[in-house]
């Protein structure tokens, strides 16, 4: 969020605002509303890119509860681009909002924007991988993430090695 777009705001208010609100959030629950893995093809899979897609968040907020809706999705393509499968999550990350004053819409995109998402990030990571193996794909592991970029910057697929029989 670029705040010399909010009008009077400045980067320092904001980010007090910012403290303020993760000063008073308690983090209760990370659970899963939907899962959905689907092969689209039969094996072998020869995986050529891997698509991430996040839809923005969605914030519910009814103190004392503040609740953030992440939803991802991953495509797996052969080299034609033709897709081999596709997992959705959708992450419901439930805090308790202390008492005090409503926090600000702009306070409140920021703190979602640059913290929501490395809550949610292992969660995903691992029903990422989960999901891939159970499909029968090598498993796709996300990258790690950084501070000044939001989502991670790398994919990786976990290459297996064919097993080798030992001579006696």
């Amino acid at each position: 969020m670029d705040t010399e777009e909010v009008p009077g705001m400045s980067d320092d208010a904001l980010r007090v605002q910012v403290v303020v609100l993760h000063e008073r959030l308690h983090l209760v629950d990370v659970r899963v509303q939907r899962l959905r893995a689907e092969s689209l093809s039969e094996p072998p899979f020869d995986v050529h890119s891997i698509e991430i897609r996040s839809s923005p968040c969605e914030v519910l907020i009814e103190p004392p509860r503040f609740a953030v809706r992440v939803n991802q999705t991953v495509e797996l393509r052969r080299s034609d681009e033709q897709a081999l499968a596709e997992i959705e999550v959708v992450l419901v990350i439930d805090y308790t909002l202390d008492d005090g004053p409503d926090p600000g819409e702009d306070a409140i995109s920021a703190y979602v924007e640059h913290n929501t998402y490395f809550t949610a990030h292992p969660y995903l990571r691992e029903i990422l991988q989960n999901a891939t193996l159970k499909l029968g794909l090598e498993p796709v592991v996300l990258g790690v993430l950084s501070r000044d970029r939001p989502r991670p910057t790398e994919v990786t697929m976990v290459r297996r090695v064919s097993p080798v029989s030992v001579a006696d």
